[in-house]
Order: C-alpha cells, then sequence, then structure tokens
C-alpha cells in the first residue's frame, strides 16, 4: 500500500511544491503551482494541500468552501489538483483523491464537490468519474463541471 499523505503547505515544503512538473500537453490544463499559492492566501477558505509520498512532495492539491451566506455555502470546489509527471500511474494520484475527499467530507462544510476540467483530459476524466463524479455541464471558458453529492 502507498504511503501517500496530504500535509500543509510551509516554508520547508513550498520549494518542493513549486518545482514539481506537468507532462507539456497537461500544463495548459493547470495554473501554475506557485500562482495557486499565491491566490490561496487571497481567502481562509482556501486550502493548498502538498500530496506526499512517504515524505517527498509529489503532487499539489488546492480546495476551497463556499462562502457564508453564499448561494454555494454548502459547496466546496476543488480548483487545483496535480501528481508530478515522475509519479504519474502508479496510483498516487487515486490514493490523494480519496484522502482529499475524506477530508473536504470531515470539516462538515458542504454536501457538494465540484471540480473543474478541460474535457481534452481523459486521465482527470476517468479518476473523477472512478470516485462517483458526474458531469453536470461545461463552464464558460470550455472546462467540464462535474460534481459529487453525498
Amino acid at each position: 500500500m502507498l504511503n501517500v499523505t496530504l500535509v500543509e503547505i510551509v516554508r520547508s515544503n513550498f520549494d518542493d511544491v513549486i518545482r514539481l512538473e506537468l507532462d507539456e500537453d497537461q500544463e495548459k490544463h493547470l495554473p501554475s503551482n506557485i500562482f495557486s499559492i499565491a491566490e490561496s492566501t487571497l481567502s481562509p477558505l482556501f486550502n493548498p494541500r502538498a500530496i506526499c509520498l512517504d515524505d517527498k512532495v509529489v503532487g499539489f492539491l488546492m480546495y476551497q468552501f463556499g462562502e457564508r451566506g453564499d448561494f454555494d455555502e454548502d459547496e466546496c470546489t476543488i480548483w487545483r489538483f496535480m501528481v508530478d509527471r515522475a509519479h504519474q500511474g502508479n496510483r498516487i494520484g487515486t490514493t490523494a483523491m480519496g484522502l482529499l475527499l475524506t477530508e473536504i467530507k470531515a470539516h462538515g462544510l458542504c454536501t457538494l464537490i465540484d471540480i473543474y476540467y478541460d474535457p481534452k483530459n481523459l486521465a482527470a476524466r476517468k479518476l473523477y468519474r472512478n470516485f462517483g463524479f458526474i458531469e453536470t455541464g461545461i463552464r464558460d471558458d470550455g472546462d467540464v463541471i462535474a460534481e459529487l453529492r453525498f
């Protein structure tokens, strides 16, 4: 069994997170990790995490809960989810997604999780579908909207 954990972004793992790489054809699907970490400072509702295999940073993710009093206050959006190109295909993403969904549900703040992805990103589509996400539409930018209700 893989020893995958989700850990907060701190000074000691920051450089490792921003050095993570995707294949060239995957890069267009996600903003850079440094951009995402910077974006996470704009709201306490953002939750960036390093994905670690044993003690090595191998991926990055970020999610956000809805604003209280807003129409989406019972929702959570997974904004980023990536595994470094050198570690793809080893079930790290599958294990990390399971941990992520458990973490989100443990907060007790939402009944719906949504995620957006490029329709050409077949690996993402397969991963999310395997966890029960259902495609519900297309965003203005062309990304697929997939939702998981619980």
